[in-house]
């Protein structure tokens, strides 16, 4: 082993860092892309079903299989319709979105009553608000989803702020003749696009560093224990560095999946479903929408979709579908 004396290679990646506990299962979007394309809310919330093998056209430009009949990896979400419940104004200062106000409908449903206590010190009505529009960089639209509404056991919603594409005159306009409405999963995306999806990764707890950053395990000889790094430094520096493998958490972090392609909508909550439903995952009683490949975190758990921050140069309609398959059963043929 003298050659390690030198050198040595890298022990896992460092592309995530740190690696900590997400602090709720609920995303966490830190980055909203403008819509240029058409107008509406720039994200939905969705509720990871299961996943599928669907057989379609490929038609991607450039692909080797261009033109041909190919199967892949399909995910299937519940996304059931967002209840618009208020609107918010911000402003830009020093680099920062800060709040101008906010207006909040009165009549809530218990499920967001639990979750909207009191009355914000921003909360002002809709002409005043009106009034403050020229000082706006920013609408958006205070949006709640029911999990009840897509089989889960949670009773409160979901509430999330979502950016409005268009002027901030436009923006509001289209929250305000909204506030109190349901808002379906098609008015804000569309099949064949591509869109990113924000999510928690599945967790594994605390690990070692053999599974966690896929350190070798040491030979049989070893003195004392074999799953572990063989040196953690040197006399300087007197510290660890942060490119030393360590225990820690492993999955449970926020990730950002980019450019899923949206594959099918099943507006009228008719999805295609196994006959003994979807493994930890209860049927759907609302709309679904199914995304090409994978989506993090476990089933049930909550996603969101986002308008796409870097989309391809190429934009495809809504693709061919043949069939779709779950454990040898045909479900769309």
């Amino acid at each position: 082993m003298g050659h390690r004396k030198y050198s040595a290679p890298r022990r896992g990646s460092l592309a995530y860092s740190p690696r900590r506990r997400a602090g709720s299962p609920i995303p966490r979007v830190n980055f909203w892309p403008e819509r240029r394309d058409r107008k509406g809310l720039t994200g939905f919330i969705a509720y990871k079903l299961g996943m599928v093998t669907v057989f379609i056209v490929d038609d991607v430009p450039g692909s080797p299989t261009q033109g041909t009949e190919v199967a892949a990896g399909c995910t299937i979400l519940a996304t059931p319709p967002l209840h618009i419940i208020g609107v918010v104004l911000l402003k830009r200062e020093d680099g920062y979105l800060l709040e101008i106000g906010r207006h909040i409908v009165s009549d809530l449903p218990p499920e967001v009553r639990e979750r909207v206590r009191g009355v914000s010190p921003t909360s002002l009505s809709v002409d005043d608000l009106k009034a403050s529009l020229s000082s706006a960089a920013q609408v958006r639209a205070l949006a709640a989803s029911y999990p009840r509404e897509a089989g889960l056991s949670q009773k409160k919603a979901i509430i999330l702020s979502i950016p409005v594409a268009g002027s901030a005159e436009e923006a509001f306009n289209y929250v305000v003749e909204r506030l109190g409405k349901r808002l379906p999963v098609e008015e804000v995306f569309r099949e064949g696009e591509f869109i990113d999806v924000v999510g928690v990764t599945k967790g594994h707890g605390f690990q070692g560093v053999v599974r966690r950053f896929g350190v070798k395990i040491l030979p049989r000889k070893q003195r004392k224990t074999r799953r572990a790094v063989g040196a953690i430094g040197g006399r300087s520096p007197k510290y660890i560095t942060r490119f030393v493998p360590r225990a820690g958490q492993v999955g449970f972090h926020y990730r950002t999946e980019y450019n899923k392609r949206v594959i099918k909508i099943w507006p009228d909550g008719k999805a295609p479903l196994p006959k003994g439903g979807f493994i930890r995952a209860p049927p759907p009683r609302c709309p679904a929408i199914a995304l090409l490949g994978s989506v993090m975190g476990t089933p049930k758990r909550p996603v969101v979709l986002r308008t796409p921050a870097k989309p391809p140069r190429y934009s495809l309609g809504a693709p061919k579908l043949s069939a779709m398959v779950y454990a040898s059963e045909v479900l769309v043929s």
